[in-house]
This record gives structure tokens, C-alpha cells and sequence, in this order.
């Protein structure tokens, strides 16, 4: 929803990651190892260059909304060092604060089609993935390893541990926009939309 009422450019880290980790190379191997197997979250180095590899596919005239980055305080200097290479400046970060069981409530019915990506939402717009195909290109509808209730509880655990001094950084910088995640998308993007309009 901010993509389109903004017209910005999403880049989501943790896709990039996850498409990476997919491929029958070294580096696929070692992130399938890390966020399937361990699930922990990636180093630093590779954060950074999976970032600034994807700002500089980016229009500077355009816009750009960062998903999943920095995840960990050591990050945040990277991140900013990343948009800076591409002539960026961080204008808010955003934090959808959101209770641990009702992470794990809406993560775990998050499934998405193998082939396209189109997202689904078991009891929305999905009830029987291993049954059903995409509605938009007829691939196999597929969750993501970590996506089940004991993944998402241990992606908790990590935010607390490594994520939350991130908040606090922001917080104290005065960039941190903290919204009530507790509710339906047009309620958190209207929230939003209001307080980043230029």
C-alpha cells in the first residue's frame, strides 16, 4: 500500500535472501544453512551487499521503501553507508510493533505461489494449500521454512535479542515512526501515510 500511494521502489532484503538461498551454489548453500537450517540471521557483509546491489539498480529520482534492513545494531552504520553510496538519506524507520502471539498467529498462515511470489493467507484468500495452485500463474503454493509457528517464535526470540536495540537506536535518533501493528493493513498504512506525506 505505501509502494502505491508513494510510488516507491520496495526493496525487500529478506526476498532477496531467501531467492539466494534457493540456488545450488556456495553462497545458497551457506544462506540455506543460516536462515533454513539455523535460522539465524544473515552476517552483516552479506546485508550490506545484497543492499547496495539492489539501490543501484534504483532511479535516484525514485523513491525507495527498505524491508527487513538493518536487522541488527551493527547493520544500521551499513545500511546508512549503503544509501549514502547511492546519494540517499534515511528519512524514517518504521516499526510495526506487533505482540509475539499475534506473530505467530498471522506468519504462520503466510504462504506464497513458488513460481510468481503472489502472496496467499490461509482462511483469506487460501483453505487448502497442499490442494489449491496459484490463481495467477497455476504454480504450487508453498510456505516458507520459516514461516511455521515454532520458526516464527525463534525469529521472535532473535528480534528481541538483536532487533530491539535497533528501535531503540532510532527512537533516540528521533527517526523512529512506531505504529500499533495490531490491526488490519489499512488502519497501519493510513498511520503511516500520515505521518511521511511530504
Amino acid at each position: 500500500m505505501l509502494k502505491q500511494e508513494l510510488g516507491l521502489i520496495h526493496i525487500d532484503t529478506g526476498s532477496y535472501l531467501r531467492a539466494a538461498a534457493e540456488e545450488d551454489t556456495e553462497f545458497g548453500r551457506e544462506l540455506n544453512d543460516i536462515i533454513n537450517v539455523r535460522r539465524e540471521l544473515v552476517p552483516d557483509r552479506i546485508v550490506y551487499a545484497v543492499l547496495s546491489k539492489a539501490l543501484s539498480g534504483v532511479s535516484s529520482e525514485k523513491g525507495v521503501l527498505i524491508d527487513g534492513a538493518p536487522r541488527r545494531l551493527s547493520q544500521v552504520d551499513e545500511v546508512l553507508e549503503a544509501l549514502s553510496e547511492q546519494g540517499r538519506e534515511l528519512t524514517k524507520a518504521i516499526f510495526l510493533d506487533l505482540s509475539e502471539p499475534e506473530s505467530v498467529e498471522r506468519i504462520s498462515k503466510r504462504f506464497l505461489c513458488s513460481v510468481c511470489h503472489e502472496p496467499y493467507i490461509l482462511g483469506m484468500n487460501l483453505n487448502n494449500p497442499a490442494s489449491e495452485d496459484c490463481t495467477k500463474c497455476g504454480g504450487k503454493i508453498t510456505q516458507r521454512k520459516d514461516d511455521t509457528p515454532e520458526g516464527v517464535l525463534k525469529r521472535f526470540q532473535i528480534f528481541e535479542e538483536d532487533t530491539l536495540p535497533v528501535i531503540n537506536h532510532f527512537e533516540k535518533s528521533g527517526l523512529l515512526l512506531r505504529i500499533d501493528g495490531n490491526r488490519g493493513a489499512e488502519a497501519i498504512s493510513g498511520d503511516i501515510l500520515k505521518a511521511v506525506r511530504p
